[in-house]
């Protein structure tokens, strides 16, 4: 029996970054270069799913010509929608219909099959049928979903994602620069993709992705530059804070048709100085030294797995590099010091939105209270 690999989720990148790569392996680099295979266009606009779908019929219905075996791909197939509508009876199946026959009575064995493509309906009786055949002949069904940032532990599940794409890379990417994707990118695995392939070719021989590396490298896209700007004022970084201010102003002017786009760089610090605030009093309850460092902070996340208290701890759980640079972080501050960042903050985001307030001099206030310590 041949082969059968689906591929196929609502996240349209990861889809086809998926399908390239296992056509690879399959056919050799590039995949058009082998002659057993044949490639059916799934994504042209100049044909509907009908069409498509016959023409991947006949292939399968056809000897291989030019070697033994035959290797049928469906390209990126972004019409299941449309094929899914097509009426369907015992006198007359439809295409899909037909195609869950054929996988069914077992896939030839000179014959591999490969389908991607977004938007596979899995309550449809197709979906259980290929999963079944995928199983069956021995190659496999994988499902790519879109991660909701709003779920627990998102940051935690992206940050070890991102390791796991460099490491397959041959090469490991510093804690820090792994926490800045994950901040900075999010759910976006387009963007995330780009952005570890440009680190990657940056990096060169270099074994280590550093987290300078992303500061040199990565888009310079509002949420970057807020993430860089947010992290500079809570290490009380002033110099380094004030110039970033240029580059935000150019990305504030060039995103004026967006809704608010100076909302992303104010909420962004807010949520760094909740975070601080946060820590100190996880800090007060789990009894942290004052002087505590990195190593203590890895030996409270073995110990946090090892016995898990009831009542669960954000600090305990989250990554121990992290952990240990949000705890420095926030000795930065008093407790007074973090009520009045709280009231510059107000202050700095009332001048920025307010009509006609001016959002330079209001971010470099902002930096001047914060980070040179003048909140009185």
């Amino acid at each position: 029996m041949g082969a059968f690999y689906l591929i196929s989720g609502n996240e349209d990148y990861a889809v086809k970054e998926r399908a390239n790569e296992m056509m690879r392996a399959l056919c050799g680099d590039p995949p058009d270069d082998n002659p057993s295979l044949e490639i059916i266009r799934g994504d042209s606009d100049n044909e509907k799913a009908p069409q498509v779908l016959d023409k991947l019929l006949l292939s399968l219905d056809s000897p291989a010509f030019f070697s033994n075996e035959k290797i049928v791909w469906l390209k990126h197939f972004l019409k299941f929608d449309e094929a899914f509508s097509e009426p369907s009876t015992k006198k007359k199946p439809s295409r899909l219909d037909r195609l869950a026959a054929f996988l069914q009575d077992g896939i030839p064995a000179d014959i591999t099959l490969v389908i991607d493509g977004p938007g596979l309906d899995r309550r449809k009786a197709f979906y259980k049928v290929a999963s079944a055949a995928c199983e069956a002949s021995g190659g496999k069904l994988e499902w790519f979903e879109k991660a909701d940032p709003k779920t627990k532990g998102f940051a935690k599940m992206l940050i070890r994602r991102i390791q796991s794409i460099v490491m397959d890379r041959g090469k490991r990417i510093e804690d820090a620069a792994a926490s800045f994707l994950a901040e900075t990118i999010g759910a976006d695995e387009a963007r995330l993709g780009t952005e570890i392939e440009k680190l990657l070719t940056y990096a060169g021989d270099k074994p280590v992705v550093t987290f300078a590396d992303c500061r040199e490298v990565c888009s310079r896209a509002t949420e970057t530059l807020a993430w860089a700007f947010s992290s500079a004022l809570v290490e009380r970084n002033s110099r380094k804070a004030l110039e970033l201010i240029p580059s935000i102003m150019e990305h504030l002017e060039q995103d004026k048709g967006a809704s608010k786009p100076e909302i992303v760089l104010i909420y962004s610090v807010m949520g760094e100085f909740r975070n601080l605030a946060a820590v100190k009093c996880e800090g007060i309850k789990l009894g942290i030294p004052e002087g505590a460092d990195a190593d203590y902070f890895y030996r409270m996340n073995e110990r946090y797995k090892q016995s898990p208290p009831s009542v669960k701890s954000a600090l305990a759980s989250m990554h121990p590099y992290r952990a240990y640079k949000s705890w420095e972080n926030a000795r930065r501050f008093t407790d007074r010091e973090l009520v009045l960042a709280f009231r510059a903050l107000v202050d700095a985001n009332r001048a920025i939105v307010s009509s006609g307030g001016n959002a330079r001099i209001a971010l470099e206030l902002l930096t001047i209270r914060i980070a040179e310590g003048t909140l009185a």
